[in-house]
């Protein structure tokens, strides 16, 4: 027999493993015991490709700092399905500036296409001033496909330096292909959400995506630039009645929960809604078991 999971049970999950990300990423992240981070870190070396990626997205998960020297080796393996898109990603995921090198690398490797674009995009996700010549170069590289330049224009975006500006400018302005304008100007329209008020900037651009910019990334940078405005502001967003814009309401409380900065009237809010997704937000935020206890007991 198979337990059947609900809707509401899906969605729970969902919630629980955004809170596990945001808590991995924060000032605290819980460790992984000794002896099972040395059963991952010895399973990135595994003969099966299998046993290596979900190594690599445990790790990953739990953003161990020990595994980024063994993920880059497995990563660097060039015999058969040992160079993986999923073990860029892991690194990625690690957010180490000492892996930019080693996916720079990777981000040129001959046939590897899968390899190439991930190992790019998670250079942007890294978001080190190191990788902006490489990607400047790329992003203007005619004998490269459209699908690399467009995942290095992405990069820039997310590393938000104005460095990039004139490049991106350029090929905003005269690139002859539509898809590659369109991406510069949305990493442009990044690039200058982090300039000046860049709290106030990424809070009004929430939920907007005329400029194809992701909710996770301006999620992600309102994270690093934490503070009690912001907390203030995510729960209005919350609250909010009506919504003109579709916002990310589960990544949003899974953000205020992680922080310990959900308000009791924001609960209330929520309890109250016709909507019942927003009513079983509330009744996770209110969850009387700590949120240590609640990731304590998840699979990840």
């Amino acid at each position: 027999m198979y337990a059947k999971f609900t809707e509401h049970d899906r969605f729970n999950a969902g919630f629980e493993a955004a809170v596990w990300e945001w808590s991995q990423v924060g000032e605290n992240p819980r460790p992984l015991e000794p002896q099972e981070r040395e059963k991952l870190i010895e399973s990135l070396f595994s003969r099966e490709a299998p046993d290596r990626w979900r190594a690599a997205g445990k790790l990953a998960s739990w953003r161990e700092p020990a595994a980024l020297w063994p993920l880059i080796a497995t990563m660097q393996d060039g015999a058969g399905t040992g160079r993986t898109c999923l073990i860029s990603q892991a690194l990625g995921k690690l957010a180490d500036p000492a892996a930019v090198s080693a996916l720079i690398e990777a981000a040129q490797h001959r046939s590897n296409v899968d390899l190439r674009v991930c190992a790019t995009h998670s250079l942007g996700r890294i978001g080190d001033d190191g990788a902006i010549s490489f990607l400047e170069r790329r992003s203007v590289d005619r004998s490269v496909s459209e699908g690399d330049r467009t995942v290095a224009i992405s990069a820039l975006g997310e590393i938000g330096s104005v460095r990039a500006m004139p490049v991106l400018q350029e090929i905003a302005s005269s690139e002859t292909r539509a898809a590659l304008r369109s991406f510069a100007a949305s990493a442009i329209r990044q690039i200058e959400l982090l300039q000046g008020d860049a709290a106030s900037n990424l809070l009004g651009a929430l939920g907007d995506n005329g400029d194809w910019i992701q909710d996770d990334w301006i999620l992600a940078q309102l994270h690093r630039r934490w503070n009690g405005h912001i907390a203030a502001h995510l729960n209005e967003i919350l609250r909010a009645p009506t919504e003109t814009r579709c916002t990310p309401r589960v990544q949003i409380m899974a953000l205020l929960s992680a922080k310990q900065a959900v308000e009791q009237t924001t609960i209330e809010s929520l309890a109250l809604s016709a909507g019942r997704q927003n009513r079983w937000l509330a009744s996770l935020a209110s969850d009387p078991k700590s949120a240590d206890v609640r990731l304590a007991q998840s699979n990840l």
